[in-house]
């Protein structure tokens, strides 16, 4: 008789992150793939002093502070096997 989902045993020093998390971290890799193609040079010109960035600062600032607290959240949700979990 089982209370509950088996937990998956873990290998000592390795952590484990749940399933949605893993799909958020691969999304957020594929935002920051996305800005960075964004970003890119499109001809020579575009990497002279005097080429304008058509991302407004604030726009790009927005994009990095979203993908930090994406992160944040990733990172709250793994778990150390035999760790306390924290309050």
């Amino acid at each position: 008789m089982s209370n509950g989902p088996a937990r998956p045993i873990a290998t000592p020093g390795c952590y484990q992150l749940p399933e949605d998390a893993h799909l958020a971290l691969e999304q957020t890799r594929d935002r920051l793939r996305l800005l960075a193609c964004l970003a890119a040079p499109r001809s020579p010109h575009d990497d002279l002093p005097e080429a304008a960035f058509l991302l407004k600062p604030a726009a790009l600032a927005h994009c990095f502070q979203e993908l930090a607290d994406r992160l944040d959240r990733i990172l709250q949700q793994v778990h150390w096997p035999g760790a306390s979990p924290s309050a």
